[in-house]
């Protein structure tokens, strides 16, 4: 039987796991598992996705979740699991087939599946699982971990990724880039214009997350490449102006 082919999405924010074989650990011990955040940090620096939670397990398997942030997770994932297998050299299968992966699609799926990571590594030593970051009174300096981004997008109301059953909303990029300019052709403005005045930029990103499918990558991209943290923060703050 044919693999089933994975849902992909390069703004999407995934939730990954890995489980090692039967033939030996995963991770023998406390070396083998720097290497592996060794690796993670290496190829998040390569790749450009960000880290939101990370549980590696002593012995049989690693948790994360990851926002694409532009890169092919596939692309992520084997590259990743390469290099760790080749510091293994091992004559054995280490890993169990191949990686699970799962799009979250909204702010009850991401506080849920980041809790159960953490919860999955509550008895890990600390460093081997991310919850110490998010802990105020173990704050701690991280590049591997993007404690800050995710905090503005646990408070962003609203989905992550591309609604499939938004019924006659705007359905691509494309379609919202023109439709934005024909209403600031309305308006009477160009789009530098239109940039400066924040109050309506502001208006427009908060009308256009409620009438498209648009991810928040691609809001931010069509009002003038804003961040994603950025946009939740647009939302978090916006009211609608009744006229």
């Amino acid at each position: 039987m044919p693999r089933q082919s994975r849902e992909k999405d390069q703004y999407g924010i995934y939730y990954i796991r890995q489980q090692g074989s039967k033939a030996e650990p995963l991770f023998r011990d406390e070396k083998d598992r720097k290497e592996f955040l060794r690796i993670l940090e290496d190829k998040k620096q390569r790749f450009g996705f960000k880290v939101y939670a990370y549980c590696i397990k002593q012995g049989e398997a690693y948790h994360l979740m990851i926002d694409a942030n532009g890169s092919d997770i596939s692309q992520v994932m084997k590259s990743m699991n390469i290099s760790y297998a080749l510091y293994r050299k091992s004559s054995e299968h280490l890993f169990k087939d191949r990686y699970y992966s799962k799009l979250i699609f909204d702010l009850e799926g991401l506080k849920t599946i980041f809790e159960e990571i953490h919860q999955e590594g509550k008895d890990e030593e600390e460093g081997y699982n991310s919850y110490c970051f998010y802990n105020e009174e173990k704050l701690k300096a991280t590049t591997l971990v993007d404690t800050e981004d995710l905090n503005v997008l646990l408070h962003c109301q609203g989905t992550f990724q591309k609604e499939p059953n938004c019924h006659g909303c705007i359905g691509s990029y494309e379609e919202a880039k023109k439709i934005l300019h024909q209403e600031l052709e309305g308006l009477g403005l160009d789009q530098k214009a239109f940039l400066k005045d924040k109050k309506l930029r502001n208006q427009k990103v908060w009308e256009f997350r409620k009438k498209s499918t648009l991810s928040l990558k691609e809001l931010g991209n069509l009002f003038g490449g804003l961040s994603e943290s950025s946009i939740c923060k647009v939302l978090k703050n916006q009211e609608p102006i009744i006229s």
